[in-house]
């Protein structure tokens, strides 16, 4: 099956999302490392967003997407090297780093506008 650029955009969508409500509570990096579940949850859609962002990327260059290559290169620890991914990691990211990816992106989801901001 041939994945479109939308689609892609709408997994990194629902990633975030999911991100956001998995970690809604999470106050320190001892939650998530504490919780493995929690933890291979939050690896798992920052693979998808990982992923996304790749073949995204691939569909289309100029994507505006800050730190693309830190995300793929994310995606490919999570993946390859998955004993080098840490909490703390992953709790930086979700405090400083996922709010600047979901603004670059319309909402709300609720219309399923996936359309990236130029």
């Amino acid at each position: 099956m041939k994945r479109s650029l939308p689609k892609y955009l709408e997994d990194i969508q629902m990633s975030i999302l999911d991100i956001e409500s998995y970690s809604a509570g999470v106050q320190s990096t001892k939650d998530i490392e504490d919780n493995k579940l929690l933890f291979d949850a939050l690896c798992r859609r920052f693979a998808i967003i990982g992923e996304a962002v790749y073949q995204a990327d691939k569909l289309k260059k100029n994507l505006p997407i800050t730190d693309k290559e830190k995300i793929k290169g994310l995606r490919h620890i999570i993946v390859h090297d998955y004993d080098l991914v840490r909490a703390s990691v992953i709790f930086d990211i979700i405090v400083n780093k996922l709010q600047q990816l979901k603004k670059r992106y319309k909402y709300p989801f609720g219309n399923r506008d996936i359309s990236l901001i130029t």
